[in-house]
């Protein structure tokens, strides 16, 4: 690099930039950007051959000497300093297509005065300077944008993610809400969720799920300890409380390995500009963890579905309570879902959103297909008319397609599409993988799985789903193993339980499978019915106890609180070849969404000569 004559210092000024060689400083309106060593390096280099061409060979020379490095580090050292260093939005550093670089501001270098540095308070004398640039409130605004934009870049690539697990990945906790209503926790946790899925559009991110971060919303542990359960490069904490009509938000981002504040902000918004939060917090983080953001990631970072931000509140709220699964939760999301179309009746994201409820409602078995599937098309054809690049809207589609039309073509199409659109769209590596393993193919459902488990490794219902492949592909002890931990590791929750007592089951261990059953009956609060199958067992053994236990849903069946797959499934256990077909027609004529185990699940095959069960597998379509 050129070294300061003995005719005293000078520094090099273009535009409302100041740079100086000695101090190795780049200032912007007196404020210091804080370029990194060898960023500062190439950009003087370029300043030096103001006009002229620097062919690459002459820069990694000079920047790098006979240190070998590959030629790929200049471009992305050239791609920072064009973001941070421009004019009006125009670019200073120019490519020489197969060459290399040339500077091109009007450059002028100006000496200082003795004892003056680029610091100081008062301009240093230029001969027949230029007349500045009227700084409008635009121009300002462009200044605290490039502020926070070459900070997060300094920060990150100074530092780099070295240390700790999976550098470029991230948690956002749960906002924690600071006033003690339900309305405003309910907000904090619907905020979040849209700032993660915000975020998680941006390729070269791994973004903890809504999924993964939700159960830590009342834990008492410290964010760096939640950091390090998730296995993540860095967490943002956040607080939300309103008050006088605003809304006070204060976020910092940590280095899970170290505790290492990479930067901490404060918003105080007035209600109208509650949603302009998210963009913010979401594009912060991106630009601090993936600087090089494509046009299209920068344009979903910056979308909004709505310009409504009573609108927006309902729809935060939604999907707060549709994240609980609960029939209740799944409810009160479609109530808040549709007060938000009200508001607004082109919030795209609304619609996906009902879309998606209404479909774990079938998913579930809380509502049929009569009931939900009509309407949830009607509301993603709706979601994707007004916005075609909603991920969720593609996820819920493939759900449609598949569970509903047993169209696997066109349900794959859709998965690859929400996958193409948010990477970290956890629901469609866990749909995939769920639909691979029930068309038969489990090694690439175990690749899904195995994806989905990479952006959230806690999820219960993604390791459900690698137990529940093994058990399809008939691999007992496998199955028994995953599900064992997944149970051990998710006592509240009764699916892994209930796949346990089949894989035990089809292994050939009837004692061991009835009393899991009754563990997971106990788990949905059936514990009275548990109680007295139990007895039932103890006294008779397990089949009079199966017995029972099937009059008793039989009933439930008659009230339309049972679905006739679990009634077939139960005939099948006893070995009632007849009725079990027989429940089976029916639960596929309902268009259960779980039919497709049939083909797989070891306990029907005392059905498979029968031209009546080969016809019924026939019709899946798949």
């Amino acid at each position: 690099m050129a070294e300061n004559g003995a005719n005293g210092r000078f520094v090099y000024e273009f535009g409302d930039f100041v740079v100086d060689p000695k101090d190795k400083t780049v200032l912007l309106a007196g404020r210091n950007l804080q370029l990194p060593p060898k960023e500062f390096d190439t950009l003087l280099l370029l300043i030096e051959h103001n006009g002229s061409v620097v062919t690459k060979s002459e820069m990694m020379s000079a920047l790098w000497g006979e240190t070998f490095v590959e030629e790929g580090n200049l471009p992305t050292y050239i791609s920072r300093l064009r973001k941070v260093i421009n004019l009006d939005g125009e670019r200073v550093i120019e490519t020489v297509p197969k060459l290399g670089y040339r500077f091109i501001a009007e450059l002028r270098k100006t000496k200082l005065a003795d004892g003056v540095t680029a610091f100081a308070d008062t301009s240093p004398a230029v001969e027949n300077p230029p007349a500045r640039k009227h700084r409008n409130l635009r121009w300002i605004l462009g200044i605290a944008a490039l502020e926070i934009i070459s900070v997060a870049a300094v920060l990150y690539f100074q530092h780099g993610a070295k240390t700790g697990p999976a550098a470029g990945s991230i948690a956002v906790l749960p906002m924690r809400s600071m006033s003690p209503d339900d309305t405003t926790r309910s907000l904090a946790l619907g905020l979040t969720d849209a700032v993660i899925s915000k975020i998680g559009t941006v390729h070269g991110l791994i973004v903890r799920p809504t999924s993964a971060v939700a159960r830590f919303a009342d834990s008492e542990e410290d964010s760096l300890q939640i950091g390090k359960r998730l296995n993540v490069d860095m967490v943002l904490e956040a607080s939300l409380q309103q008050s006088d009509g605003r809304w006070r938000i204060n976020a910092r981002l940590l280095r899970t390995a170290t505790g290492e504040q990479v930067w901490a902000e404060k918003y105080d918004e007035a209600d109208a500009s509650l949603f302009d939060v998210e963009d913010k917090l979401a594009a912060k983080i991106a630009n601090t963890l993936a600087f090089e953001l494509t046009v299209a990631e920068t344009r979903r970072l910056a979308r909004k579905g709505t310009g409504n931000p009573e609108a927006y509140e309902k729809y935060l709220r939604g999907r707060y309570y549709q994240r609980q699964n609960t029939p209740e939760g799944l409810a009160r999301s479609l109530e808040l879902y549709q007060q938000a179309i009200v508001l607004d009746p082109n919030f795209a994201d609304a619609y996906a959103g009902i879309a998606d409820a209404d479909l774990i409602k079938y998913n579930f078995g809380i509502s049929p297909p009569s009931e939900v599937i009509s309407g949830a098309r009607r509301s993603v054809k709706r979601a994707l008319d007004l916005s075609p690049d909603l991920s969720d809207a593609y996820t819920s589609l493939a759900m449609i397609q598949f569970l509903a039309d047993h169209d696997w073509a066109s349900a794959e199409s859709s998965l690859q599409k929400a996958i193409s659109l948010n990477p970290n769209n956890t629901d469609a590596y866990h749909r995939y993988g769920y639909f691979l393993a029930n068309i038969g193919q489990f090694d690439q459902a175990l690749e899904k799985f195995a994806m989905a488990r990479r952006v959230d490794p806690l999820s219960p219902i993604v390791q459900t789903g690698i137990g529940l492949t093994y058990l399809y592909a008939r691999k007992f002890p496998e199955a028994i193993d995953q599900l064992q931990r997944v149970s051990a590791d998710n006592p509240d929750f009764s699916m892994p339980a209930w796949f346990l007592a089949t894989s035990y089951e089809c292994s050939g261990d009837p004692e061991k499978a009835f009393d899991t059953s009754l563990k997971a009956m106990e788990i949905e609060g059936s514990k009275d019915l548990a109680s007295r199958l139990r007895i039932e067992k103890e006294k008779n053994g397990v089949r009079s106890a199966d017995e029972l236990w099937l009059k008793e849903l039989l009933k439930a069946e008659k009230e339309g609180k049972e679905s006739p797959i679990n009634i077939a499934w139960l005939y099948a256990t006893l070995g009632d070849k007849e009725n079990a077909l027989t429940w089976l027609v029916k639960a596929n004529s309902d268009g259960d969404p779980t039919i497709a185990q049939i083909k797989f699940i070891s306990k029907y095959d005392f059905l498979r000569d029968d031209p009546r069960f080969q016809e019924l597998v026939g019709k899946l379509g798949f």
